[in-house]
C-alpha cells in the first residue's frame, strides 16, 4: 500500500490556493463524511511529500489534507526574506483552513510545522479540534550542544540566499541511513526533488527565526490551549525529546509518546509505531 501511494503522489498536488499574492499547492484525500479532517503540516525545508507513504491508510475513514508552505515543495518561491516568517506561514494556514477546509481540523505539525500549528491553535482555536505536535518545540529549536548551536547560528547568519541552496551533503546525519532503508527509492527521488525546490530565501529567513535563542517561543501562551494535544517524538531527537515532558506538563490536556530508536522523522523510519500513535490520538479525540 505504501509503495502504491508513493507512485501516485509523484504526479502532483492537484489544487492551488492563493493568499497574499502567493500560490500554495495542496490536496485532499478521502471520501468526505462527518469525521474531522486531518491536516498534516510539514516542517522546515520539507513538503507534503514527507507524509506521502501514510496518506492512503489515514484517508480510509477521514479526509486528509496537506499543503506546501510558501517557498517549499510545489508552492510559490518568493526570492525575498521579507516575505517569510513563522507568523506569516501561520496566517497562510489559517486562511487556507477557513477557505478550503471550511471546518475545524485535527492538526499535526512536524518540526517547524509544529511551531506554525501552535500559532494557528493560539490565534484561531475555533479551527483546531485537536493537535499533534511531532518532533517540535514551543520555545527553542537550538541544539543542546553549544558548539553545534554556535556553528549553526554562524552558518545561518553568513548564508547568502542569492547564491542558491548550500550543499549539505557533507554533514553527517544518523537518520539518513534509516530513512534510506525504510522508504522506496521512488519516494527518495521525489524527496530529493522537493528538497532542491526549497527557496533559499525561505531557508535564510525561517532558519534565522527558528534557530535564534527563544526566537520562536510561544511557551508563555501554552496555558491558553484547551484542546487535546499529543506530543510525539523520536528518542534521539534533541532538543525536542528533552523538552517534551515539560511541554506536555504545561498543556491542559497533553500526552507524550517517545519512539524508541527514532530521530526527527519517525513517520519514515518507524512507520508502524508512528501510525499507531496518530491513530490512538484520533480515537482519543473522537470520543
Amino acid at each position: 500500500m505504501r509503495g502504491d501511494y508513493g507512485r501516485r503522489v509523484i504526479d502532483d498536488l492537484t489544487r492551488s490556493f492563493t493568499i497574499d499574492d502567493v500560490t500554495l499547492a495542496w490536496d485532499r484525500w478521502g471520501l468526505g463524511g462527518d469525521a474531522t479532517p486531518l491536516l498534516l503540516c510539514h516542517g522546515f525545508s520539507g513538503s507534503s511529500h514527507d507524509f506521502a507513504l501514510h496518506i492512503e491508510p489515514l484517508a480510509t475513514d477521514r479526509d486528509v489534507v496537506t499543503v506546501d508552505h510558501r517557498g517549499h515543495g510545489r508552492s510559490q518561491k518568493l526570492a525575498s526574506t521579507e516575505r517569510y516568517s513563522l507568523d506569516r506561514l501561520a496566517a497562510d494556514l489559517i486562511a487556507f483552513i477557513d477557505s478550503e477546509v471550511g471546518r475545524p481540523v485535527d492538526l499535526l505539525g512536524h518540526s517547524m510545522g509544529g511551531a506554525i500549528s501552535l500559532r494557528v491553535t493560539l490565534d484561531r482555536p475555533d479551527l483546531v479540534q485537536s493537535l499533534i505536535l511531532m518532533d517540535t518545540s514551543a520555545w527553542s529549536f537550538v541544539p543542546p550542544s553549544a558548539e553545534i548551536a554556535e556553528l549553526m547560528a554562524a552558518f545561518i547568519e553568513g548564508f547568502d540566499p542569492a547564491g542558491g541552496l548550500p550543499d549539505l551533503s557533507m554533514m553527517p546525519n544518523p537518520e539518513d541511513p534509516l530513512i534510506a532503508a525504510a522508504t522506496p527509492a521512488e519516494w527518495q527521488a521525489m524527496k530529493a526533488e522537493m528538497a532542491a525546490a526549497f527557496d533559499p530565501y525561505a531557508m535564510k529567513a525561517l532558519g534565522r527565526a527558528l534557530f535564534e535563542p527563544s526566537g520562536s517561543s510561544v511557551r508563555h501562551r501554552l496555558g491558553e490551549i484547551s484542546c487535546p494535544v499529543s506530543v510525539i517524538v523520536g528518542e534521539h531527537d534533541h532538543p525536542f525529546v528533552d523538552q517534551a515532558p515539560e511541554l506536555v506538563a504545561e498543556l491542559a490536556d497533553g500526552t507524550l509518546t517517545v519512539f524508541a530508536g527514532a530521530y526527527h522523522s519517525p513517520q519514515l523510519t518507524h512507520p508502524a509505531e508512528w501510525a499507531a500513535a496518530v491513530e490512538a490520538h484520533l480515537v482519543r479525540v473522537a470520543r
